[in-house]
């Protein structure tokens, strides 16, 4: 089977997307839980499974958009195939989005009733108020 140069093209581009997602589960992994949207961990009751958690998540986004590449690649001009791979990556990655959202929610929620401060631990609360 002789596949034309552009049936490489969109799982290049979906492969070079997801690096910059697995670099910063990696970064996050690592205790980098600033890049979470400014959480500081200072105020955190257990940063490391917060940092764990965070750098799970993002991992799955970044395997999903691995295995959309390879789905792209199957489908390789296959309206259809495509189409179902496309749908496939959306719910998987606004899946992990919302879980996500509720993960950083629950973190928030836990800072604020264990009294450990005010409720400005993230940059989205403290530019806010501006």
């Amino acid at each position: 089977m002789n596949l034309p140069a552009n049936a490489f093209i969109v799982p290049g581009v979906m492969v070079i997307s997801a690096v910059p997602i697995l670099v910063a589960a990696v970064l996050v992994a690592r205790g980098n839980l600033h890049l979470i949207n400014g959480l500081d961990a200072s105020r955190l009751r257990d940063p490391a499974a917060a940092c764990a958690r965070f750098a799970r998540l993002l991992a799955l986004v970044a395997i999903s958009m691995f295995a959309a590449a390879l789905g792209y690649y199957w489908a390789h001009g296959n309206h259809n195939h495509m189409m179902i791979v496309t749908v496939a990556l959306l719910v998987a990655v606004n899946a992990v989005a919302v879980a996500m959202m509720l993960a950083l929610t629950a973190l928030k929620r836990d800072y604020r009733q264990s009294g450990q401060g005010d409720a400005k631990g993230t940059r989205s609360e403290r530019t806010r108020g501006q």
